[in-house]
């Protein structure tokens, strides 16, 4: 088992287990945008970048997708690894400047503001982390958004930027996005995934008629669980209410949670 030495103490790792995990199991804090433990790594955000040891002179590296397979040092806390990161915060607060998240983040990382200019309105919105890209293609099997354009032109799309035929309506684009610029917006019969400008019927719950899911998404989960057809057509909240009401033995009253 290989130990790594962070700023200055030493802990064992796990061989195979990144930094950045290894890190954070021993209680220190690391900032990350790309970071998702459900998903593959590719580094994008660059704000997890640590200072590491090599013996007479230093590298950094990003520890998200650095393993570990033998005894290192690194430094977190380093002028130098502090200074990377707050340059990193800088560039993404040019292109975001108006994000409460990223600003939330900046100021955990005592980060005010940038000396940048800010980019226009259009191209301020995402901070090109590749989250929404990834769990597409890996988790849901349907890659229907990819990167486009290049340099500062470069941003998350669909396919010839026209609405795609490929997405579903899940949303788990929307619920991976560290800084919420991909929203889900409900309308009377329709869901649309902004700004993708994808829209699909929209499916409701059958029970209370809340809104739920993408009729095609829903299609897919019910035929990938045809046991559990019943409760896939029901929202969490009435979900609940009907296992509780399973369970109830038998001459008592049931209890219905709210």
């Amino acid at each position: 088992m290989p130990t790594i030495n962070i700023d200055g103490k030493d802990f064992h790792a796990e061989t195979g287990e990144t930094i950045l995990e290894a890190a954070r199991r021993n209680g220190f804090w690391i900032p990350t945008l790309c970071h998702h433990p459900a998903l593959s790594e590719q580094a994008s955000c660059r704000l997890c970048l640590v200072e590491l040891d090599r013996g007479g002179w230093s590298q950094m590296v990003t520890s998200c997708c650095y393993p570990i397979r033998r005894d290192i040092k690194v430094r977190i806390n380093s002028e130098a690894a502090v200074s990377a990161r707050r340059g990193v915060m800088e560039l993404l607060l040019a292109r975001c400047p108006e994000s409460p998240e990223l600003r939330e983040l900046a100021r955990k990382m005592n980060v005010e503001g940038t000396p940048y200019p800010k980019v226009t309105e259009a191209q301020r919105n995402c901070v090109l982390c590749g989250l929404c890209v990834r769990v597409c293609a890996e988790r849901i099997g349907r890659s229907a958004i990819g990167f486009a354009g290049r340099g500062v032109n470069r941003s998350v799309a669909a396919p010839f930027r026209m609405p795609s035929k490929d997405c579903i309506g899940c949303g788990a684009c929307a619920a991976v996005c560290p800084v919420g610029t991909i929203k889900l917006r409900i309308h009377e019969t329709e869901i649309e995934v902004s700004p993708f400008k994808s829209r699909m019927a929209i499916r409701r719950c059958s029970a209370c008629g809340a809104p739920m899911s993408g009729e095609p998404h829903m299609k897919q989960l019910e035929e990938k669980t045809p046991a559990a057809k019943e409760y896939v057509g029901l929202c969490p909240d009435c979900r609940r209410k009907k296992s509780a009401a399973a369970f109830v033995p038998v001459g008592s009253k049931p209890v219905v949670p709210r």
